[in-house]
């Protein structure tokens, strides 16, 4: 049998608060964005930006400043319908607290070390 992780069907209000601004912003800037449920609990959502590449490429900076959230790429694609980015909106570095097991590769530090 497997096992399922509970998900929450409602947004939180952290969640709804960021999804609003970013759809309304999406608009603005005439891009579709969608939104999913992020895997690690320090992720307040993921955001699926749609649109002509060029345009999506110039508009994330504007699409995400001034939220207070950290932002990770998770993966980018071209599709016949045109390019999509995902990006995960996580809690601010010094508001995370540490679950092993849930790091993503902006926390692991200078590997290079």
């Amino acid at each position: 049998m497997t096992e399922r992780r509970h998900v929450p069907s409602h947004p939180t209000p952290e969640q709804a608060r960021v999804q609003r601004t970013l759809r309304e912003r999406a608009r603005e800037l005439r891009l579709h964005v969608g939104f999913g449920q992020g895997r690690r609990s320090t992720d307040v959502t993921l955001v699926v930006v749609k649109g002509d590449r060029l345009a999506v490429l110039r508009a994330l900076p504007a699409l995400f400043s001034g939220l207070g959230l950290d932002e990770e790429i998770v993966r980018s694609s071209q599709t016949p319908e045109g390019f999509e980015i995902v990006v995960a909106l996580l809690r601010p570095r010094h508001q995370r607290q540490s679950v092993p097991g849930e790091r993503r590769a902006s926390e692991l530090g200078d590997v290079a070390d």
